[in-house]
């Protein structure tokens, strides 16, 4: 049996850039075509938080969950929805990658 130690969590979290049941709009373009097509700048409805790696992920970096009416559902990262000002989306993107080079990241506090 293979454990999956993801977590997918269906309602709120303190700290997630999202609330379940927010409406979202996802951006527009792609410019690396990681987003299918069909969700491009379409809107819908937060229904999970999903955290591949919760040790680093947990709580403010979560693929969202996301069902748009008439598509299905799809996972995205926070600066793919339009849920935040821009300089959030674009702060919690550096922390991704702070964290996954295995760097620390601008968001940590502390010495």
């Amino acid at each position: 049996m293979i454990q999956d130690p993801s977590l997918i969590i269906c309602h709120d979290v303190d700290g997630a850039p999202v609330r379940i049941g927010a409406s979202v709009t996802v951006i527009p373009h792609s410019e690396d075509g990681t987003i299918s097509p069909r969700f491009l700048g379409r809107t819908g409805v937060v229904v999970g938080l999903v955290f591949d790696d919760p040790a680093t992920q947990y709580p403010d970096d979560p693929l969202i969950q996301v069902l748009v009416e008439g598509l299905g559902e799809d996972l995205f990262f926070p600066e793919e929805l339009a849920l935040a000002p821009e300089w959030a989306r674009n702060r919690i993107a550096q922390h991704r990658r702070a964290v996954r080079a295995g760097g620390r990241s601008p968001l940590a506090r502390g010495p």
